[in-house]
């Protein structure tokens, strides 16, 4: 009999290492099942971490199947998972936890008494924990009581509701209870006995065994138990192939999608790789165009301030129009080449104007250096204004520094040119001061000009002159005579204008 019961225990212990083995295949085929049929599969894995001493894994799904055992109205499920959670409480060891672990055994059993539910292997073990808690509570009285409730329950009595809530078994049928009841208890105690009888008929054969037999029906029990064992295993092992088929099914579909967002985000990428490719290159384009409008419009600008002083400019561009403007103290310069009739007869004209040209650039980045503004020219005579546009004054000191520059560059251009038996250029300059008014008139080829008296009488003094000498009038001479010497050559008549007080610089 040792030998059979080490026997069962290694039985025992080898199928909890199996369910332990498996409770993630078990939660997998819970998982997968629907209805009735999962409650039993969910108090498999909860019975499992309970075996396993995960006793907080136990509880959680025991109280899932008791949230699902309500919602479909099966009460034996749900005092099963109540002994389980009483169980799991009680194996916590935690003092202020295993006190409630009594009320999940005895609410455990009320419910398979309220239904009528004669599950005695369930009922047994709910005594023996609530024995097994009075025993360490030292409650003397409630151990008899449950000890005696346990020996009628094994004697085939049926179990009656207690005050405490306990089910006590042999208790007399309520007056008020129905004839089914009573049948349904008469029936359990007619089934309690045959077991009793089967079972005193089972110690009786062993008895009178031999020790040969004892060993044979070991050696079948052992069997059976490996027959049990290994269709249990292969029940693990189809459930786990299923499992494992619907992994890869599941896997297959992952990967199935996965590729299909690989493939969107593919397209996403090179739709931006493109539309950033495409942007890049306009921005590109755009930038070369704003460069070309911009030195357009830079050209238009210079070409703009060739023509016209840069105040004039900018009220055009502004207002569309320019008024004219009263100055009343402006530095006027003029400039012609003596015997240019002459000179003209000597070249060609493509020549001659390749000559003046020539010349007018010379004169023209003089004038630039020296601030003064260009007004025109009128065949080889050349005009020149200083003071204009800020009307800050006539700048009479730098529009004489300009024209002894003129004469300077006349003179080295001169001296290249008889080496090469060429014909020379002769300037005589007048400079005059005093008020003008100046402006464009017309609305088509823009021309800045200046108007007035000092105009005409600059124009006179230059007439007076000589080649390759500077003459002033006596209002310019007033503003130099401290800076610049002079030599006064008397009062000199001008055509239209009287005599005027006229003066060569010295050079």
């Amino acid at each position: 009999m040792k030998s059979i019961f080490v026997s069962l225990t290694i039985c025992l212990c080898f199928a909890l290492s199996a369910q332990a083995q498996t409770i993630q295949e078990l939660e997998a085929d819970a998982y997968g099942t629907s209805g009735p049929p999962r409650l039993d599969k969910m108090l498999l894995v909860a019975n499992a971490y309970l075996a396993a001493g995960e006793t907080d894994k136990a509880l959680e799904w025991a109280e899932n199947t008791i949230d699902l055992a309500k919602r479909l109205r099966r009460p034996e499920q749900r005092a099963a998972a109540l002994n389980i959670q009483g169980k799991a409480i009680l194996r916590a060891n935690k003092r202020n936890v295993r006190d409630k672990a009594a009320p999940k055994f005895r609410q455990s059993s009320e419910i398979l008494r309220d239904n009528g539910i004669s599950n005695r292997t369930l009922m047994l073990d709910n005594l023996e924990n609530l024995r097994i808690l009075a025993v360490k509570a030292g409650r003397n009285s409630e151990l008899a009581d449950i000890d005696a409730q346990i020996e009628k329950l094994k004697a085939g009595v049926p179990p009656a509701k207690t005050p405490g809530g306990i089910a006590a078994p042999g208790a007399p049928t309520p007056p008020g209870a129905t004839p089914k009841a009573n049948e349904r208890e008469q029936k359990l105690l007619e089934e309690s006995k045959e077991l009793q009888a089967q079972l005193a008929a089972k110690e009786a054969a062993i008895s009178e065994m031999s020790e040969a037999q004892m060993k044979n029906e070991l050696l079948l029990l052992e069997q059976r138990q490996m027959l049990d064992s290994l269709s249990y295993r292969g029940k693990l092992d189809s459930m786990s192939l299923s499992n494992w088929n619907l992994v890869l099914r599941e896997a297959d579909s992952n990967r199935r999608f996965n590729y299909a967002i690989m493939g969107i985000l593919l397209l996403i990428a090179g739709g931006a790789a493109y539309g950033f490719i495409r942007a890049r290159h306009n921005a590109r384009l755009m930038a070369e165009k704003n460069n070309i409008i911009r030195e357009e419009q830079q050209r238009s600008e210079n070409l703009l301030l060739n023509v016209l002083p840069a105040l004039v400019a900018d009220e055009l561009k502004k207002m569309g129009r320019t008024n004219a403007r009263y100055f009343d103290d402006v530095s006027v310069l003029f400039a012609d080449f003596v015997g240019f009739s002459k000179i003209a007869e000597q070249l060609s004209p493509q020549q001659l104007v390749t000559e003046l040209d020539t010349c007018f650039q010379a004169f023209d980045d003089i004038i630039a250096r020296h601030g003064l503004e260009k007004i025109k020219t009128i065949g080889d005579a050349y005009m020149v204004a200083g003071g204009i546009p800020d009307g800050g004054g006539s700048d009479l000191r730098n529009m004489i520094d300009a024209a002894r520059s003129m004469q300077s560059w006349l003179s080295e251009w001169n001296a290249n040119r008889q080496e090469k038996g060429l014909p020379r250029y002769d300037a005589r300059i007048g400079i005059h001061r005093g008020p003008v008014v100046a402006g464009v008139v017309g609305s088509r080829k823009f021309a800045f000009d200046i108007w007035g008296d000092t105009v005409n009488i600059a124009a006179r003094i230059e007439q007076a002159g000589e080649g390759g000498r500077i003459n002033i009038s006596g209002e310019a001479y007033e503003v130099v005579k401290n800076y610049v010497k002079c030599k006064y050559r008397g009062k000199i008549p001008a055509k239209n204008k009287g005599e005027i007080d006229m003066y060569f610089i010295e050079n």
